[in-house]
């Protein structure tokens, strides 16, 4: 049994365990996962997860990371956390990523709306913002669903697949709809 650190009504954000390492390797490599957050040429070999965890354990308080476990099956479905924090200004980057089965099923918009609490209620923030490419149209309406707005544009800042895309920039204060 892992540690729940915040429980939703489909998935819960859980202590991240170095058993879930090779499944986390196996979905960020996955090319649906990877282009959504990269670009088409980025991978990681299956060593930099083990120095990814490596690093989560000595730096925790700078981007926490949890595993994203289905309630009812308690199936990890995904990874979610912080990219890095601002203690100074009190923001933090969210980033997170679920298993190419999995999705489409509503874990996605509670990952993120459990990230906002516990940045909001546990960490103090004052801001969480992410990064989303102009064609990853799924993220885009999750970070909408949870009251992110639109804040920015880099205009053909990433190469993908043989085209440029925007990124896009989503913030959300505390203290606006859906915390």
């Amino acid at each position: 049994m892992r540690p729940i650190i915040l429980k939703g009504k489909k998935v819960s954000l859980a202590i991240l365990l170095r058993e879930d390492l090779p499944k986390s390797w196996e979905w960020f490599n996955d090319r649906s996962t990877v282009r959504g957050l990269f670009n088409s040429a980025h991978f990681t070999l299956p060593e930099e997860e083990e120095e990814f965890y490596e690093e989560l354990k000595r730096n925790r308080e700078k981007s926490p990371t949890f595993a994203v476990i289905e309630n009812e099956s308690g199936k990890l479905v995904g990874i979610a956390g912080f990219n890095w924090i601002n203690w100074q200004a009190r923001w933090g980057e969210i980033l997170y990523y679920l298993s190419p089965e999995d999705r489409g099923k509503g874990y996605g918009t509670e990952t993120v709306k459990l990230l906002c609490e516990y940045a909001f209620t546990h960490l103090n923030l004052h801001k969480v913002w992410a990064k989303v490419h102009s064609d990853n149209i799924p993220s885009i309406r999750i970070l909408e669903k949870n009251g992110f707005s639109l804040s920015g544009r880099f205009r053909e800042h990433v190469w993908s697949d043989g085209r440029y895309l925007d990124e896009l920039i989503y913030e959300k204060f505390r203290g606006e709809e859906n915390d």
